[in-house]
């Protein structure tokens, strides 16, 4: 076995296949409520993750003939939490317990510990294989979420009209509108206070700062999602007094997989709360997506277990739990301080094989 590293750019279509066949066959066995994904999926994403950068350190683990067994992504943040560093390990269940995923975390970490960072997170569904070794190696759970799903099929429209005829009257005072994207000039700087709003959630014992919000990062995730033909739907609350906006939502649906919708954010200001703007603006997204979006079968959402207030809005509307994860960290020391390293019998090669 050995492990390469890849620049983003050169992720051709055979190698995408392979990631994505990678990253299928672990869904089956850890997740297989969760869609699979196609090549042309992950070859966008390797260039356009992360408000439109690539990936910025990728290593594949290759078996003895040629066969990709495992991957390791390491993503580090512009804007904020510069001392964290993030892993995204999968490895092949036919050679789970082989050493494969020990390999790539040794390539990750020491990635991590040359870019300085000291605070390391992960994610595992709950109770897997993969949370298994992240506590192997030290991590902790700092933060447990569950993943819901709205089934449209199953939406029962006469509770969601009483809900929503609720919501207008503790509401009645805002109305609720379309917003284009990309976000026209003159309400970047509202979206932006709604987006920082998201800092308001709970991370429970996650050791990260707020995220910081400019308008290039706006721009910049309005681009790649673009580029990997996803489309937004985004429904803002506006006070009628002053026109103040005062929440949002917002949902992507993949060019690719239409079928399907992914709850983005949903965030009120705290100068707007009380007046279950959150439920409005959710039962109004799912009218307009009947409308434009007739192909949808479900649309799934996250949540920390801990969002007491989002969790009972999303359970009202009909969300059910389709699957749970945890996201770890381990603490890494300053500089000058002795580390402790996992074993790797091979090291990772700076260019792709021919």
């Amino acid at each position: 076995m050995r492990i390469d590293r890849y620049e983003p750019a050169l992720v051709d279509s055979g190698l995408a296949h392979d990631l994505a066949a990678l990253h299928n066959a672990a869904a089956v066995v850890d997740a297989p409520h969760v869609a699979p994904v196609s090549a042309e999926w992950v070859r966008l994403r390797t260039l356009h993750a992360d408000e439109n950068r690539p990936v910025p350190h990728l290593f594949v683990a290759v078996d003895d003939h040629g066969a990709v067994i495992g991957s390791a992504e390491v993503r580090v943040e512009t804007w904020d939490n510069h001392h964290v560093a993030s892993i995204d390990l999968e490895t092949h269940p036919a050679v789970r317990g082989q050493g494969v995923g020990d390999e790539l975390y040794a390539e990750a970490l020491g990635r991590a510990h040359s870019l300085g960072k000291t605070l390391l997170i992960a994610g595992a569904w709950a109770g897997s294989h993969r949370e298994e070794f992240w506590r192997r190696y030290g991590f902790s759970v700092a933060a447990r979420d569950a993943q819901r799903r709205l089934v449209v099929a199953d939406l029962s429209w006469d509770a969601l009209d009483e809900l929503h005829r609720r919501s207008i009257e503790a509401s009645e005072g805002y109305e609720i509108v379309t917003m284009a994207t990309p976000t026209p000039p003159e309400k970047v700087d509202a979206l932006l206070e709604l987006s920082r709003a998201m800092n308001d959630s709970p991370i429970d014992d996650l050791e990260i700062d707020d995220d910081v919000w400019v308008e290039e990062r706006l721009r910049n995730y309005e681009r790649a999602q673009l580029a990997r033909g996803i489309r937004l739907h985004r429904l803002v609350a506006r006070r009628l007094a002053d026109g103040e906006l005062a929440g949002h939502t917002l949902v992507a649906v993949e060019e690719e997989r239409p079928q399907l919708g992914f709850q983005e954010d949903t965030a009120v200001t705290r100068g707007h709360r009380g007046h279950r703007l959150g439920m409005r603006l959710k039962i109004e997204m799912l009218k307009l997506l009947a409308e434009l979006e007739p192909q949808i079968v479900h649309i799934d959402t996250w949540n920390a277990e801990s969002n007491a207030h989002m969790v009972a809005v999303n359970d009202a509307l009909g969300c059910v739990v389709v699957g749970r994860s945890v996201e770890l960290q381990l603490r890494l020391p300053v500089a000058g301080q002795a580390q402790s390293w996992p074993s790797s019998r091979s090291s990772a090669s700076s260019t792709v094989p021919s």
